[in-house]
């Protein structure tokens, strides 16, 4: 069994995230499965990569859908040297 690799996603918006997007180039986008209710408000969640990204590089380009349909600028992450990530 594989190591599986775990990151938090604090919300400190007043909305509610109901998509969250990682791209490695900012072009081709893949997105996480969030439970059906998102995240919400004030929630921090533990979000797991798929092994597939195993071997990836560290820094990756996030970007979150809210409620409302409106959509976070994409942000350059590293994840490996902090794996706890705030939007908002």
């Amino acid at each position: 069994m594989s190591d599986q690799f775990t990151f938090t996603v604090t919300n400190n918006t007043e909305q509610v995230i109901t998509e969250l997007w990682v791209s490695v180039d900012d072009e081709e986008w893949a997105s996480f499965t969030l439970s059906d209710s998102g995240i919400s408000s004030g929630e921090t969640v533990t979000i797991a990569w798929a092994e597939y990204t195993n071997g990836s590089p560290c820094e990756w380009y996030i970007s979150a859908v809210f409620e409302d349909e409106s959509e976070s600028e994409s942000a350059l992450f590293n994840f490996c040297k902090e794996p706890a990530l705030t939007i908002g």
